[in-house]
């Protein structure tokens, strides 16, 4: 399993973390229409607490941002240079990995309101020839993660050594997609969840194919700008990232020490996973996209028709959801060379909270339970816990 469905895997632990916290907790209060009320905000000391447990528990550092509607705080926890001790910076930028994806559907979404896309016709239509498949897979299929296609990642970041070993290489997006296409389908189209980032690729290349322009500028126009995002871009070739809120590090040949993998070219992942932003800029963009600033409420609606993909956690068309202490969340997780990111925001209650950490590939499994119980934290409360 890559490392990217593994952490996506990970996500039904936010249920069971979810749901220890809400056994423990007092009998909620009735709020207005019957429903339960929503847990109170955790204090900045909580958070700060949490933070330290997923360093305790083995990631170098953390960078976290919460939002409701009384604004927003950042905290930080560990280690962002372990070379000078200097803590992570609040505001710095992280790969964000497959957090990317839902910027990419968002795009193509887009494209369907404007009539240019059809979600239920199949991508051939619109790459004629790039699948040599008899079966026909849709737009929809792709952004659901139900195609069938062989995930290249696989190949590419089979270990942390081979990802390390391959830092600077370049990569084209046909070329992803060859690698993914010398395997057979792992499942029929529209069968089952298969998590791949061939999908997302042949994605980017739908949009290029359809406007006319570069991915990273349709992202600009469609999401970027219309958002407010003053400190996301895709790096597309380049290895350097110019503002880091940490260094990113792997174990690489060994759990004793970790590899700076800061520098990586990430055209690896392109529009599946390559897009640079800072914990602030994500929380406002999926504040954005589910306050309907960025897509028709009918394709909003669309995005989040969700089909199970692992126990207690849904997919809908580049949109995650799971619940917490009874509501429901939306957002992404992403892994790459360096740094994981979890995201996710309460439609009901407007309550957001990302969490990076400076290891992606090599983090244990303690940490990323520590993450996602920071993350019901914030939804559930600190007196949930009791």
């Amino acid at each position: 399993m890559s490392i990217e469905k593994r952490r996506a895997a990970r996500a039904a632990v936010a249920v069971v973390v979810a749901a220890c916290l809400t056994a423990s907790m007092a009998p909620a209060t009735a709020a207005p229409g019957g429903s339960s009320a929503i847990p109170a905000p955790p204090s900045r000391a909580a958070l700060v607490q949490q933070a330290e447990r997923i360093v305790a528990a083995g990631t170098p550092g953390v960078v976290v941002e919460t939002r409701d509607e009384d604004g927003g705080q950042t905290v930080v926890a560990g280690t962002g240079d372990l070379r000078t001790g200097r803590a992570p910076q609040p505001h710095g930028q992280v790969r964000i990995g497959s957090v990317t994806k839902t910027f990419t559907a968002t795009v193509v979404l887009s494209l369907v309101a404007e009539g240019r896309v059809d979600l239920d016709a199949p991508i051939g239509r619109y790459l004629p020839g790039v699948l040599p498949y008899a079966e026909p897979i849709t737009v929809r299929e792709l952004l659901q993660h139900r195609s069938g296609l062989y995930d290249y990642g696989t190949v590419l970041w089979a270990t942390p050594e081979v990802a390390a070993r391959s830092r600077f290489a370049d990569h084209e997006p046909s070329e992803l997609v060859g690698i993914a296409t010398r395997e057979p389908l792992q499942s029929a189209p529209g069968v089952e969840f298969g998590y791949s980032n061939t999908d997302y690729v042949l994605l980017g290349m739908l949009v290029e194919r359809v406007t006319g322009h570069g991915y990273a500028r349709e992202l600009e126009r469609r999401v970027l700008r219309p958002a407010g995002l003053r400190h996301t871009y895709v790096p597309g070739h380049s290895p350097w990232l110019l503002r880091p809120a940490a260094r990113g590090y792997e174990a690489v040949g060994s759990f004793a020490g970790l590899t700076d993998l800061t520098a990586y070219n990430m055209s690896v992942a392109w529009a599946s996973g390559d897009l640079v932003s800072t914990v602030g800029d994500v929380n406002r963009f999926y504040a954005a996209l589910l306050g309907g600033r960025l897509l028709p409420d009918p394709l909003l609606r669309e995005m989040r028709q969700t089909l199970p993909a692992f126990p207690g956690f849904d997919y809908g068309l580049g949109l995650g959801r799971t619940e917490f202490c009874g509501q429901e969340v939306w957002g992404h997780v992403g892994g790459v060379p360096g740094y994981g990111t979890y995201s996710f925001t309460s439609a009901r209650s407007g309550r957001q909270v990302t969490v990076v950490v400076n290891q992606g590939l090599t983090q244990n499994m303690a940490a990323e339970d520590a993450a996602y119980a920071l993350v019901a934290l914030e939804f559930c409360g600190e007196h949930a816990a009791g």
